[in-house]
């Protein structure tokens, strides 16, 4: 009897080798998926905070183009969007220009925004400076 002894190559996979493989597999796909959710929440907050800064801005437009510019402070309640603001008209007081002289009639106008996140109450703030007479009509 004669006994042959083969040193041909198996052909195919074992079974451990394709759980392993899956199991590689699986671990990148999830990585890769916990991922894809933090970049579209970084997405989301990013257009959250967007929309927020333009409203900041359109509303310091807003107040700071009224012809008879005067201090106030006025709530706007929350809107579909769930974000609160305040805003805030002062008179500033004590600002020179440059050359040292008194600048009169001048306002500093604060626009503040409110939130949550979900993670807590999240707030912006805006403020800028106007002459009062700025946007009077010319006659």
């Amino acid at each position: 009897m004669k006994i042959v002894i083969s040193n041909a190559r198996r052909q195919g996979m074992t079974l451990l080798e394709v759980v392993l493989a899956l199991a590689v597999f699986s671990i990148a796909a999830l990585a890769l998926v916990g991922t894809l959710n933090q970049i579209a929440e970084a997405a989301s907050e990013s257009q959250i905070l967007l929309e927020v800064e333009q409203n900041l801005e359109s509303l310091i437009d807003e107040y700071g183009k009224m012809p008879q510019m005067r201090e106030l402070e006025e709530e706007i309640k929350p809107g579909s969007d769930g974000v609160a603001y305040r805003v805030k008209v002062e008179t500033v007081k004590d600002l020179r220009n440059k050359d040292g002289r008194f600048l009169q009639d001048m306002f500093k106008i604060t626009a503040i925004a409110r939130w949550n996140d979900g993670g807590g109450v999240m707030e912006l703030q805006a403020d800028s400076m106007r002459y009062a007479g700025a946007f009077l009509p010319v006659n």
